[in-house]
């Protein structure tokens, strides 16, 4: 099997563009296709989600929705709001979504939650996301990066 490193992938399987570092690709016929191992990528991405420095995209939001297998109004459900809410941040698609703070900040630890059971953990994040307040509507970016 023939293989190679690319320094630097965009990967878009999740529903955004996802920067990737050294993934390795293996010939399959004339093309090559990356070797990424997706349950540790959609880890990866769900910690880096819940840390962000801007606000959650639609696509993301809905991301997080399919990780957890929940129906829209199952997940709408979680932080006390209809799925009319949560149709409309996720047809925002690569746009923030315009949801309140508080909003996204529980769902934020909602998704740490669902990475570790550590309270001590979850309650830094909470700190964390407190002392850092609502992100700037204008420092979105396009790709996540896990380089």
């Amino acid at each position: 099997m023939k293989t190679r490193v690319l320094k630097t992938f965009i990967d878009t399987t999740l529903g955004f563009p996802v920067r990737l570092s050294n993934v390795k690709l293996m010939a399959v016929g004339d093309d090559w296709a990356p070797i990424i191992n997706y349950p540790q990528l959609d880890a990866r991405v769900l910690g880096v989600l819940s840390r962000l420095h801007r606000p959650l995209t639609g696509a993301e939001v809905r991301f997080v929705r399919q990780h957890h297998r929940l129906t829209q109004a199952a997940f709408a459900a979680q932080f006390g709001l209809s799925h009319v809410a949560v149709h409309k941040w996720e047809k925002r698609g690569d746009q923030a979504t315009g949801m309140a703070w508080s909003t996204e900040k529980d769902l934020r630890l909602f998704i740490a939650s669902g990475l570790s059971k550590d309270p001590a953990s979850i309650g830094l994040l909470y700190a964390q996301l407190s002392e850092q307040g609502a992100p700037e509507a204008g420092a979105s970016a396009k790709v996540l990066s896990l380089a």
